[in-house]
């Protein structure tokens, strides 16, 4: 099997954002006997696993920092990261970050520059600025793309050159329903007829050196695609989930804390509503959508950072208070606090 990863990533907003280990670089490391593995990032430590741990040799790496200010940080020994981790973390991240954030200072944003803590060639793979080149005759093409918006110029430069029955995954930063629309829009996907490509996702759910999952879209792919990925990735990342493509965004992306309150929600209510009350499931399922979508018009209306102008949370403090019962009992009186903070 010929991979293709295209973006090789930066750790500076990785850093930036404070919150990020190498939890699960460190598990891969030990696990392989490999300490180097231990400082990779982004698709970097996907790709390790997948060579180390699935046997996957013929990985290439392409990206235009290739050409440009690659900084590879050689300040901290691998061991001293591991040793760290087995502890805890954060003996040693603050020094991490602060170097990276004092490098990013000079060091250019991607495509121009990237700051990384391993050299992608020392883990044996092969490197190039050149998209085509790594794509050719490729089985899987996984891509770590910048913003949505810019993915169809990037992609339509390489797309003829994209064999037929490939597999093609994002990994961040675009839908997997726009991810699909490119393909369509240059011709190498069609939802009507079978795909010359299989559109689907291989998201981390956060950053890929810090936990060990994927989450794998399917509505677009061929089931065997799927179900290859869907393998891989429990290998490779440690656990998958396959989930319809429209709901990678909600569910891997900064908006899952909101999907997740969300559908912890609609599942307690559906079962104290149902299981208690004895309520039909189509009478509870009205009720939740009236609930949903009337919710969305107020934000949509007003606007979310002005939602509370409009409906003041402490009118649902007398309402609500009346289900706390059942399922709904359990997390409802955490909400109950919340919106009681937040009422006028």
């Amino acid at each position: 099997m010929k991979v293709a990863i295209l973006g090789a990533g930066c750790y500076r907003t990785h850093a930036a954002s404070g919150i990020t280990n190498f939890s699960r670089a460190v598990e891969v490391a030990e696990k392989v006997g490999k300490p180097e593995i231990s400082m990779t990032h982004s698709t970097v430590i996907m790709g390790a696993e997948l060579m180390e741990l699935i046997g996957i040799k013929n990985i290439t790496i392409a990206d235009p920092v290739f050409d440009n200010e690659f900084v590879v940080v050689d300040d901290f020994a691998y061991e001293d990261v591991i040793a760290a981790h087995k502890e805890n973390p954060e003996n040693i991240m603050p020094k991490i970050r602060e170097k990276v954030n004092e490098l990013a200072k000079t060091v250019p944003k991607p495509p121009k520059g990237a700051i990384h803590f391993t050299h992608p060639e020392d883990l044996g793979f092969k490197v190039t600025s050149d998209d085509i080149e790594a794509v050719s005759d490729a089985d899987w093409i996984m891509t770590w793309f910048p913003k949505g918006d810019m993915q169809k110029g990037i992609i339509e430069k390489f797309a003829d050159n994209i064999k037929e029955g490939a597999i093609l995954t994002h990994a961040c930063t675009v839908p997997t329903t726009m991810f699909q629309t490119i393909f369509e829009d240059l011709g190498s996907a069609d939802v009507n007829q079978a795909p010359k490509v299989n559109v689907s996702s291989y998201h981390p759910g956060a950053v890929p050196e810090m936990k060990g999952q994927v989450y794998i879209a399917d509505g677009y792919a061929n089931q065997e695609s799927v179900n290859k990925l869907i393998e891989i990735g429990n290998k490779a990342r440690g656990s998958a989930f396959e989930l319809p493509a429209e709901l990678l965004g909600p569910v891997c992306d900064m908006c899952s804390a909101l999907t997740a309150i969300t559908y912890a929600g609609i599942l307690g209510y559906r079962d104290s509503v149902t299981k208690v009350l004895g309520a039909p499931a189509g009478f509870a399922q009205m009720m939740a959508k009236e609930s949903l979508e009337q919710i969305t018009a107020l934000m949509n209306s007003a606007g979310i950072d002005k939602m509370e102008e409009r409906l003041d949370p402490g009118a649902l403090l007398g309402t609500a208070d009346s289900m706390n019962f059942g399922a709904t009992g359990e997390i409802l009186p955490t909400i109950l606090e919340a919106l009681e903070k937040r009422s006028k």
